[in-house]
């Protein structure tokens, strides 16, 4: 890694409010990252993000992709655009990561693992979630555990309204906090599922406030093969802030609590590292900085063809479909309970 690599040139396509994240990442890793060129269609934030770095700014993707140097694209924008985007920069032959979702649909994001495959690229989603202490010793010790029966998952915060000015043009239909923040938790119980497909899937969906059109709140039971269940309970409702992940075993439970501590029969075998957790229950009270900067580091193994734990390709779009099942059943249970009373 560093001392053995050049740095890897990058373009970052949306510079609203997440990019932020991903350009503090890529402040912080130097040797694995250089940013060439940040991508908006306001070209004033396309500047503002681009300045720190001396890197050119552009409201044109195309022309950041074509800059001598670029080998691979970050995009942060709107949902809607991903696919398009993803797409475009696979075509250019760049590697991608891509916020989550990946795409907007299962078959959108079938085809672009298909495309990043035939070209020999990387395709990775943004499941920033997965990037952490906790998850990963989840992941290195989870057959110590035992057999998996259950899992329950509720994940609340509190936005008062949309926090980008496009959350509020999502359609019902769309979805809203199903599209936009379920992804954490359905990656999450992906990933404990082995990424198994669910028999059968059910969800109910509201909408407690009126700044938006898509539902702010969702409950979803899953049932998978060999009679393993899941809940996950999402929230944009919620305060104090609640961030809970259970899972049970045959020989115990093993709980994450608030993404930092994992404890296994209430003893800790992970505790935060210093900093990140200081205020849990408040907005903005806990710093998320270590799991953008682990995520970039996993996108620059695997574009130099490393061993990576960024989920991508045909996993990433295996968790799109399992999105557009929970969207369909929430839409099919819970119209009344989104579309503005009569």
């Amino acid at each position: 890694m560093p001392g053995n690599f050049a740095p890897i040139g990058v373009v970052l396509a949306g510079c609203g409010r997440i990019s932020a994240s991903h350009l503090a990442a890529l402040a912080a890793l130097p040797d694995d990252w250089k940013l060439l060129a940040a991508v908006d269609p306001h070209i004033e934030r396309a500047a503002a993000a681009a300045a720190p770095f001396g890197a050119a700014a552009f409201t044109s993707l195309e022309q950041a992709l074509a800059l001598p140097g670029v080998s691979a694209a970050i995009l942060c924008s709107p949902n809607s655009a991903h696919a398009e985007q993803a797409m475009a920069a696979l075509q250019a032959g760049k590697h991608v990561l891509v916020e989550k979702p990946m795409a907007e649909t299962g078959a959108e994001a079938r085809t672009l693992a298909a495309a990043a495959e035939a070209r020999g690229l990387i395709i990775a989603a943004g499941h920033t979630f997965r990037h952490g202490p906790a998850v990963r010793h989840l992941q290195d010790n989870f057959a110590s555990y035992g057999k998996l029966r259950a899992a329950e998952m509720s994940q609340c915060v509190f936005w008062d309204g949309p926090q980008a000015a496009w959350w509020a043009d999502r359609t019902p239909d769309q979805g809203l906090i199903v599209s936009l923040f379920a992804p954490h938790q359905l990656d999450f119980v992906h990933l404990v599922m082995g990424g198994d497909s669910p028999q059968r899937v059910h969800a109910e969906g509201a909408r407690h406030q009126n700044g938006w059109q898509g539902e702010d709140e969702a409950m979803i039971l899953l049932a998978y093969q060999g009679r393993r269940m899941a809940t996950l309970h999402i929230s944009y409702n919620q305060l104090p802030l609640h961030d809970r992940k259970v899972l049970f075993f045959d020989r115990g439970v093993l709980e994450i609590v608030d993404g930092e501590t994992l404890m296994w029969n209430g003893e800790v075998q992970v505790a935060p590292p210093e900093g990140p957790a200081n205020n849990t229950t408040k907005m903005g009270g806990r710093d998320l900085a270590h799991y953008f900067r682990t995520q970039l580091a996993e996108f620059a193994r695997a574009v130099r063809g490393q061993p990576h734990r960024c989920p991508g390709g045909d996993e990433a779009a295996g968790i799109i479909d399992l999105i557009d099942r929970v969207r369909a059943s929430i839409r099919a249970n819970s119209r009344d309970a989104i579309d503005p009373r009569d």
